[in-house]
């Protein structure tokens, strides 16, 4: 939470900002409970502490850039003279950015409030009404040095456990505002709590947020013992009315063109078009002669171990894009602290880069757009973003639609604020954020009516139960006393405290607490250890069935030797052919200048109806293109893309100065390079499977085994090299067997079940460097053309499940064995009919060819 007015050291003698009307309201319902209260103590300060609790906690709930500091400050600053006792104030921020932040708006507009420091400045003597100490949670509740030190009693100033409670003494109220409520109290933070119940103690609390939830109010009330609270909201609606909101919030993201979707970073392109709307919003502000120089926020994520410093390549993205270094600021600490703070208001610096969430309360009036890279998705997270570019800049205010009557109504780009999502999976939690805000209503609803002051003439009391009678003034009322809460959780009562005073329930609870969170060592709940080791239990072995030797047959000729691929030893010539090899028309030169992608773009008011969806083109991603290529590049192990890619270069620069074209420098070849890698990976494919059959290697030096070791009583089977059936077929291979088997033309003269990875066995090696080993070896008659008219088959299934249309089974239907030529792929469809498989250029895939037929076998390729 912060105020709307500018927190620039001028702006400190500024002008006096007059309150809004919802402001004025706010002010003076916050101002009524605090003198309610006050005037109910008076009647009854025996039950100082339970009237504080019953009736002196306000919640003022707002939308951010409401001013919620302003109307605070001006409330207290009213309050001054006001009561019958001085007044003394603590407000809690939950960041040290923040503590700078809020200062600076109360001295620029509350001038009749005095700021102290609670560091150095803890002396009660001249203590005056409205006094105001700014300060975070961790100054003075947490294990820090400077917390130790501000709650310790010093020469020349007390702790300020002993402060408050001399200014108490001194007939003291105090008071207690805690900005950013739902942030930074709650009964997680035991410190917090133990120093705001048992040493601070205000008479007056206010409750300061932007979010619409209750959990952490709810929490803060049973930690107190507080009953109900008063309740000031103000709608976003007055808010905008007021000219303090933007009109709307419009979140953008992207969806790639499917063809381009390979090509585009969405870190990039929401970077690219948030620079874009940054430089029209500073383009209208000039325009409308206002001397502003907008923020553009970008948001990263935390650097991860092994990848690039986030921030250092939103750096070199602004760099291309024509950004200036010195209008960049970056921010990387873990929260925001007063460098932030300053950051944001230094009009030199035009973006601003950041790693912290999006800085709760971190105030940016100039900012109108934000670019998020963050993968954080959820309400919370939309809440943080909505909150830093809501506000408007108080330069601006007078060109807000509702600066006018009648209200504009032709929009301008300065009417909104813009988040661009680089993760569209932000968007849902963009929108729930905006309708929790849309939740809060204007109200005010005070709880100060159900206590009741009653005179008995010599005396007063409060009744702060009036439907329960009198009984509740029968309760003997605990004494005042005050207690130094070490941290530890022991409460240690102080010198000021009337002599006879006890430790109080809640103290003496606080010190036995460590104690009773002790848990059980887990050697006691374990059951005794008896020495013996549970044995698993013995599965029984099966026995392995007989076994069965086939010999190969000896009535028919046959090779005893197959020919099997293996890669080269040298890649040169395969490299080389590649190069060459490599088609490069006229499309693929095309591509050499190509730098633009398109985006389908999605613009919506998180807080309207409005929705645009336009087509958009945005620079291609330099980083993509390199990394997707580097993965295609990869396609064979064998082969090194240090080599490959000089020599397609070189080619591509011949091509490019034959056709005629303007020539390009080493790093545009690199990139074009990469590109047509990227965008057209089959070209690389291509030329690797031509050139692999003249230069892949032939190794025919291992034996066919002259048995086959297999269960006893296999099917015999009449063409098979060991005379049946063996037992690994599955059905598909079964049955493609058992037709070769059943040949009657003649054509298959026998055949072999090819054993996948056996050193004798035939082997194709394909363009990604694997190995393909085909499932059948035929041997046919004299009609085919290739080494020993041997044929090669490779059976799937009918593509019920998929695996027959996979994509890598497309290398195996092209690929040739350079002396047996290419394997028959086919499949047998429902009704057991047999077909081939067929490769269409035109696609790129393989599909269901014609009906197989045995003498297909012959005229295979």
């Amino acid at each position: 939470m912060s105020a709307t007015v500018l927190h620039t050291p001028e702006a400190r003698g500024s002008k006096a900002i007059p309150l809004k009307e919802f402001q004025d309201k706010a002010q003076a319902a916050l101002l009524a409970v605090i003198a309610d209260t006050a005037a109910k103590i008076e009647a009854d300060l025996p039950r100082r502490r339970q009237i504080a609790l019953a009736q002196g906690v306000t919640l003022l709930r707002a939308p951010t850039g409401s001013g919620k500091t302003l109307t605070v400050g001006r409330t207290l600053e009213a309050a001054k003279g006001r009561l019958r006792r001085k007044t003394c104030w603590f407000w809690f921020t939950p960041y040290t950015g923040l503590v700078s932040q809020t200062r600076e708006a109360l001295a620029s507009q509350c001038s009749g409030l005095r700021l102290r420091d609670v560091r150095t400045d803890r002396v009660v003597r001249g203590t005056r009404d409205g006094d105001v100490f700014v300060m975070t949670w961790a100054s003075v509740a947490s294990a820090s040095k400077d917390a130790r030190l501000a709650r310790v009693d010093g020469e020349e100033a007390p702790g300020i456990d002993l402060m408050v409670a001399a200014l108490r003494a001194e007939s003291f109220h105090v008071g207690a505002v805690i900005d950013e409520a739902h942030v930074n109290f709650g009964t997680s933070a035991k410190q917090a709590a133990a120093f705001y119940l048992d040493v601070l103690r205000p008479d007056f609390t206010v409750l300061l947020t932007a979010t619409p939830k209750d959990e952490e109010l709810n929490r803060f009330r049973q930690a107190a013992k507080i009953g109900e609270v008063n309740r000031i909201e103000v709608g976003r609606e007055e808010v905008v009315k007021a000219c303090l909101n933007k009109v709307g919030i419009k979140a953008v993201h992207f969806r790639p063109d499917s063809k381009d979707e390979r090509l585009l970073d969405m870190e990039e392109v929401a970077i690219f078009a948030g620079l874009e709307r940054h430089r029209r919003v500073k383009g209208a502000l000039a325009a409308a002669g206002i001397e502003l120089t907008p923020l553009l926020l970008i948001q990263v994520d935390n650097e991860e171990k092994g990848k690039a410093d986030p921030v250092q390549r939103v750096k070199d993205l602004l760099a291309a894009y024509g950004v200036a270094p010195q209008a960049v600021a970056v921010h990387t600490s873990g929260e925001p602290d007063p460098f932030f703070h300053t950051l944001a208001y230094d009009e030199t610096k035009e973006i601003l880069i950041f790693k912290v969430s999006a800085a709760t309360g971190f105030d940016a009036p100039r900012a109108w757009t934000l670019v998020s890279l963050r993968q954080t998705t959820g309400t919370e997270f939309g809440l943080q973003i909505l909150g830093r570019i809501m506000r408007v800049h108080q330069r601006v205010q007078h060109l807000h639609p509702y600066a006018t009557k009648p209200v504009r109504v032709l929009p301008s780009v300065l009417d909104y604020g813009y988040v661009f999502l680089a993760n569209p999976a932000a968007q849902p939690g963009m929108m729930l954020a905006a309708e929790e805000i849309k939740t809060i209503q204007d109200g005010i609803e005070t709880v100060t009516g159900n206590a009741v002051v009653i005179d008995f003439g010599s005396r007063t009391a409060v009744l702060l139960d009036p439907k329960g009678g009198f009984a509740e003034l029968l309760d003997p009322v605990e004494p005042e006393s005050d207690f130094i809460d070490s941290g530890t959780g022991t409460a240690e009562p102080i010198e000021v405290r009337a002599p006879g005073v006890v430790e109080t329930p809640r103290a003496a609870a606080l010190r036995v607490q460590p104690l009773l969170e002790l848990t059980e060592p887990l050697s006691m709940r374990l059951p005794p250890f008896t020495g013996a080791h549970p044995q698993p239990k013995a599965e029984p072995q099966a026995r392995p069935p007989s076994l069965a030797s086939y010999p190969l047959r000896e009535d028919v000729a046959f090779p005893r030797k197959l020919a099997r691929e293996v890669m080269p030893r040298s890649m040169d010539g395969l490299v080389a052919c590649m190069a060459q090899r490599i088609e490069i028309d006229s499309s693929t030169l095309n591509l050499v200048r190509r730098t633009r992608g398109k985006v389908v773009v999605t613009e919506q008011d998180v807080f309207g109806t409005d929705r645009t969806t336009t087509t958009e083109t945005v620079p291609l991603s330099a980083l993509r293109i390199s990394q997707q290529a580097q993965l295609t590049f990869r396609f064979n192990e064998s082969i090194d893309e240090r080599d490959l890619k000089p020599a397609l270069a070189e080619r591509l620069k011949t091509e490019v100065e034959n056709a005629g074209m303007d020539p390009l420098d080493d790093k545009e070849l690199r990139r074009a390079v990469d590109l047509i890698a990227m965008a057209k990976p089959h070209l690389l494919h291509e030329a690797c499977r031509a050139c692999l059959a003249q230069v892949v290697e032939i190794r025919q030096d291992e034996d066919i085994p002259s048995v086959y070791e297999g269960p006893v009583g296999l099917e015999r089977a009449g063409e098979s090299l060991y005379g049946v059936f063996p037992s690994d077929l599955n059905n598909e291979e079964l049955a493609f067997a058992r037709l070769l088997d059943d040949d009657q033309s003649g054509t298959v003269l026998w055949w072999l079940r090819n054993v996948s990875r056996a050193r004798w066995a035939v082997s194709i090696v394909l363009p990604n460097g694997d190995r393909h080993y085909p499932d059948f070896v035929i041997g046919v008659d004299v009609r085919r053309r290739s080494k020993n008219s041997v044929a090669l088959a490779e059976v799937k299934d009918d593509g019920r499940d998929g695996r027959l249309f996979a994509t890598k089974n497309t290398d195996k239907v092209r690929t040739e064995h350079r002396e047996y030529r290419s394997a028959l792929m086919v499949f047998r469809d429902g009704s057991g009919e047999w077909f081939n498989v067929a490769y269409r250029p035109d696609i790129q895939r393989h599909v269901p060819g014609s009906r197989f037929t045995v003498g297909d076998l012959l005229w295979t390729h």
